[in-house]
């Protein structure tokens, strides 16, 4: 980036926080966070473009975004049910009256099991988002799924929510407002403008404007700067009961003190070094996952 100061300050803060950092990481961090975001996104427009192209056409579609994480299926039915339970809630407001729109965050709710706002209160009639490379799609004709959207969580978001419940079970009423308020952070959300030049598109790579390619990068984004914070959170962990283990014997006695020790000190905010080393265990593992027959050609993977 040619900016010292990141364009998505305020989102990454706040993407952090709900991962489980402090409130107030510096601006290093944040930078280097962005940037690795950044050329993730540069790659997978780039990427998307080919596949485009390979097939004929001028504009990258929805399907040539989800293909490049075709093998984290959490990931992809999460996809599925944002832009399942999306098309519900066109359809509604067409039914209400009301004038269709696209403007609403993607939050955690909308991306498991729908959120009960906007969301029909009894029964939906939901149709499911066929992939090219599934089975479903061979066939013509599709059978509705219908289900009630408290049934639609998958065992992928019942752990993301076991999780969250962990990070939240010792915060005030405060804490946990914040923490609500921010877990719906979005590169994208009313920001499509700013996020088109961030991302590159229309340089890199362009898409139809009728299609969910900025809700999906969204949502894929909002991951990738968890899963960076998350794994730099175990390195940082480890790092921490390293040297408490390594601490000497009299050391600890004198320091571990009585009634007017001092109170322990707080968990210093994640440095730069954890993001690096931790969006290298992610490369890494992700690598792995990879089919061995393509290993060899494949130097960069999302995170």
């Amino acid at each position: 980036m040619s900016s010292s100061e990141p364009k998505f300050r305020q989102e990454i803060q706040q993407m952090m926080y709900v991962s489980g950092e402090t409130l107030d990481p510096s601006t290093e961090t944040i930078l280097l966070i962005e940037t690795l975001v950044q050329q993730q996104v540069f790659h997978m427009l780039k990427s998307s473009q080919e596949l485009a192209w390979r097939r004929g056409a001028r504009f990258f579609s929805n399907d040539d975004l989800i293909f490049q994480v075709r093998n984290d299926s959490a990931r992809v039915e999460r996809i599925r049910n944002f832009l399942a339970w999306k098309a519900v809630r066109r359809t509604t407001k067409d039914a209400d009256g009301k004038e269709a729109t696209d403007d609403f965050a993607f939050g955690e709710d909308d991306a498991g099991a729908g959120s009960s706002q906007d969301a029909p209160s009894s029964t939906a009639q939901i149709m499911p988002v066929s992939l090219p490379w599934d089975v479903e799609s061979f066939y013509e004709v599709q059978v509705p799924v219908i289900e009630h959207h408290g049934e639609l969580i998958g065992a992928a978001s019942l752990e993301k929510l076991r999780k969250n419940d962990e990070r939240t079970q010792d915060m005030t009423a405060s804490e946990y407002a914040i923490w609500s308020q921010y877990r719906h952070a979005s590169f994208t959300w009313r920001k499509a403008k700013r996020f088109r030049e961030w991302a590159g598109l229309g340089i890199i790579a362009e898409h139809k404007p009728n299609d969910d390619v900025l809700d999906i990068l969204g949502f894929i984004t909002s991951e990738m700067v968890q899963n960076l914070t998350i794994e730099a959170l175990k390195i940082q962990s480890g790092e921490i009961e390293s040297r408490e283990y390594s601490m000497d014997s009299s050391y600890e006695t004198q320091d571990a003190g009585g009634l007017f020790s001092p109170p322990p000190r707080a968990r210093n905010p994640l440095e730069t070094r954890h993001i690096r080393q931790a969006f290298q265990n992610l490369q890494s593992r992700r690598l792995r996952k990879t089919p061995f027959k393509r290993r060899g050609r494949v130097a960069y993977v999302l995170i």
